[in-house]
């Protein structure tokens, strides 16, 4: 509804702001790939410290340092894919909870992800090979239209078609649960690894917590802008 010149300053100014706060969200300790337990310590490693005294004790001979045992992370080739309802039901706030998300998304994998926008069709913002920041993700967010009915089913089996190279499936939906295009997506959302679902009101909170459940992950329901980051966080474990 704005005039151009102005929409464009808008769009700039939230991005700065929701950049701020999903570097907030990045920052708060959410980690990809598996601990593996190894001998020894390396940096960015952490001691195990009750298998360490274990050994310590049965050849305390060794000394201490040739007795640590600890935990690294494992990177595995894994790839997240972030799809965000944007149909008629999405307006207002939910976009603006969708950009925070996308950009704490963006913020915390760095590459290998992708975001998707969809309705009755999939709108491709970031494709997970594209070498994107987070404020052109935003942007192209912004550019967007509300559109058209929702097809949940559909952006499932693209953001799985996008992932497949990748030998672990992750993936987050953001939805208020009210698909009536496609057919039920269940089936699609149980080929994820984890698949975690963010509802936004008014959230079909049964349907949503059945695409989590299937797809391995965790759900929220999420009302305004201040409970986005813990559904974030708890959605990424």
């Amino acid at each position: 509804m704005l005039k151009e010149n102005v929409r464009l300053l808008a769009v700039k100014i939230a991005s700065r702001i929701i950049i701020k706060i999903a570097k907030q969200i990045a920052d708060t300790g959410c980690h990809s790939g598996k601990l593996k337990l190894i001998n020894g310590f390396s940096n960015c490693a952490e001691i195990e410290l009750d298998r360490s005294l274990e050994r310590y004790i049965e050849q305390p001979e060794l000394g201490i340092l040739d007795n640590l045992v600890s935990f690294v992370r494992q990177q595995e080739k894994s790839a997240f894919v972030m799809m965000f309802d944007h149909s008629y039901s999405m307006k207002g706030m939910k976009i603006i909870l969708a950009a925070i998300t996308a950009a704490a998304i963006a913020q915390h994998f760095k590459k290998d992800y992708g975001v998707l926008a969809f309705s009755n069709q999939v709108t491709v913002l970031k494709a997970i090979d594209e070498p994107t920041g987070p404020e052109e993700v935003l942007k192209r967010l912004f550019a967007l239209e509300l559109c058209g009915d929702t097809d949940t089913r559909l952006v499932l089996e693209t953001g799985l078609n996008h992932l497949v190279k990748f030998e672990e499936k992750r993936g987050l939906l953001l939805t208020d649960g009210a698909w009536n295009r496609g057919g039920d997506p269940l089936e699609a959302a149980a080929r994820f690894d984890q698949l975690g679902v963010i509802g936004f009101p008014p959230a079909k909170q049964e349907k949503i917590r059945q695409l989590a459940l299937k797809g391995k992950g965790n759900f929220s329901f999420v009302e305004n802008e201040t409970e986005i980051a813990c559904a974030i966080l708890d959605c990424l474990k």
